[in-house]
């Protein structure tokens, strides 16, 4: 500890010599580390904000489908009876709420036009704990109790088919046994979400409504219930989607289920996260660059200034090992002194802004096709404070081992030569 003290003394001594060469450094380095700071709790935010739409939207942290389902979209595949799974999923940790639905494409017909649709048959109560389709609501309302052929459609589709709220709807679609069976429904709400599939396919019914229509409603002593083709689960927090997958495969095992995560439903937003994850790091080797090249530039100058110094210093019996430590060590406070005012001010405007939000509602198009809210709410997590205390610490330590190496070597007798 005695010999630290002294290195800290020589070290803010030394770098104390040339004033401005030693704060444009720390100025540099910490510009470098602020902008870091701040990115990356950006990529965290925005990144975080994706996976949170694009799972609240309308796909849920996990789904339970009969096996195959999700790979022929076949209504035929689906699952007869869901009443022996309703126990485990209202008592399994982690769950926060499940949902049922009836998944199948049909086609729409209004007095004017006709279009492919996407019918999605849902619990409207518990469709509002599960995902965020009521808040889309732009004109109308939600489905209230009792409304058996009540539909609400993606704004896109309604203009397509020329109706609005109270127009008569006409659905076709094919019954798990094959036959085409069509129903009247009449619009009662319009969803505007932004994100396409939705706003151009998307036709919403009743979940009772779906099963009568398609011929999926069993009568039976408990009252009525009927087949589904996903149950949707919204999970606590997405650290619990892995284990949850792991527990409801275990206790379905043998009942020709599968339990899907959100990642496996749709892969592409899964390499969005693995997209994000690999700019962070582009980021951090960028700045080990800049890190390295500001803080060698930096010490090869103060090295060359004071190579008559190393060599008295050898002279006097000052060792190699001592001359590399004290390098290394003005190499250190160098970089902490400008990585803690990048901290302070990365660290100040990710609050900031994660706080009240940073605007960038004029890509808000863009962005819709990603899941992303215009919005972002920058989060500097712990990771984020880790990656970045990491890469400059490597960058340092890379950038001062040569000056401190050449120092080491210098001959005394030589270097006291040197003008």
């Amino acid at each position: 500890m005695k010999h630290v003290g002294i290195y800290l003394r020589l070290g803010l001594r030394n770098l104390w010599l040339h004033p401005a060469r030693t704060g444009l450094t720390v100025l540099a380095l910490a510009v470098g580390i602020a902008a870091l700071t701040f990115l990356t709790a950006m990529n965290d935010g925005w990144m975080q904000n994706i996976r949170e739409n694009f799972v609240l939207t309308e796909v849920g942290h996990l789904q339970i489908h009969a096996r195959g389902f999700e790979q022929s979209h076949k209504i035929r595949d689906h699952i007869p009876d869901t009443r022996p799974l309703k126990s485990r999923l209202d008592s399994e940790p982690g769950i926060l709420a499940w949902t049922e639905r009836i998944r199948v494409s049909g086609l729409a017909s209004a007095a004017g036009a006709n279009a492919g649709v996407l019918v999605s048959g849902i619990d409207p109560l518990r469709e509002r704990k599960v995902s965020r389709l009521a808040d889309f609501i732009s004109q109308g309302r939600w489905f209230g109790l009792d409304e058996a052929h009540a539909t609400i459609i993606g704004d896109v589709l309604a203009e397509r088919l020329e109706v609005g709220l109270g127009d008569k709807l006409v659905l076709m679609a094919a019954a798990p046994n094959g036959d085409i069976m069509s129903e009247v429904f009449r619009v009662r709400g319009v969803i505007h979400s932004g994100v396409m599939d939705i706003d151009n396919l998307l036709t919403l019914i009743p979940l009772a409504s779906a099963r009568k229509w398609l011929g999926m409603a069993t009568a039976g002593n408990g009252g009525e219930y009927g087949g589904v083709t996903d149950i949707v689960i919204r999970a606590d927090s997405f650290a619990d989607v892995n284990p949850l997958k792991q527990s409801l495969s275990a206790a379905f095992a043998g009942q020709d289920l599968e339990v899907l995560r959100w990642m496996d439903i749709d892969p592409m937003a899964e390499q969005w996260s693995q997209f994000a994850d690999a700019y962070t790091w582009i980021v951090l080797a960028v700045v080990i660059l800049v890190v390295l090249a500001e803080v060698l530039n930096t010490m090869l100058m103060s090295m060359h200034d004071r190579i008559r110094e190393f060599g008295l210093m050898g002279a006097l019996g000052t060792g190699a090992m001592q001359l590399f430590a004290m390098l290394m060590w003005e190499t250190v406070i160098l970089v902490c002194i400008g990585g803690l005012l990048g901290f302070v001010m990365g660290g100040w405007a990710s609050a900031y802004y994660g706080e009240y939000g940073l605007d960038l509602s004029r890509f808000a198009t863009a962005f819709s096709f990603m899941y992303m809210s215009p919005i972002v709410h920058p989060q500097l997590t712990f990771d984020g404070c880790a990656r970045i205390l990491g890469a400059a610490i490597i960058g340092a330590m890379i950038a001062g081992l040569y000056p401190a190496w050449k120092a080491a070597r210098l001959e005394p007798a030589v270097a006291m030569r040197e003008i």
